[in-house]
């Protein structure tokens, strides 16, 4: 009787136990998958910004508006995606019009119930 009841203790442990380190197993492959979209959002900032404001020449035009490359979506890599959007704003002011540029980029990781969405937004002006 008292072997039966150890046995029957020691099994509901051990499924416990189980229990446990499959959650620890899920958190932590949404905490990784969470990381690398914030990552993937944060390089699509980079991206557009980069497409607004080359470095290579001092012109800005309004690419946001006119370039066939907004939205963008990357490859796949390592199962993740990022889409970024542009919109231009004209604000007058006092010494003239000013373009702002609104930039919202998605990135998205992982698929089914293990998808991660970050989106991360950045605002710009135009220099004078």
């Amino acid at each position: 009787m008292v072997s039966i009841f150890v046995i029957t203790v020691m099994a509901v442990m051990a499924m416990g136990l189980i229990k446990i380190n499959w959650s620890q197993s899920d958190t932590t492959t949404r905490e990784v998958l969470g990381t690398r979209a914030w990552f993937a959002a944060h390089s699509g900032i980079e991206w557009g910004l980069n497409r607004l404001f080359p470095i290579d020449d001092g012109s800005t035009g309004n690419q946001c508006a006119s370039s066939a490359d907004f939205p963008v979506a990357t490859e796949n890599f390592h199962n993740c995606r990022t889409s970024v959007t542009c919109e231009a704003f004209t604000v007058s002011t006092s010494a003239g019009n000013v373009t702002h540029y609104k930039l919202e980029s998605t990135g998205t990781c992982g698929t089914g119930k293990y998808q991660m969405v970050r989106v991360q937004e950045a605002w710009a002006k135009e220099l004078n």
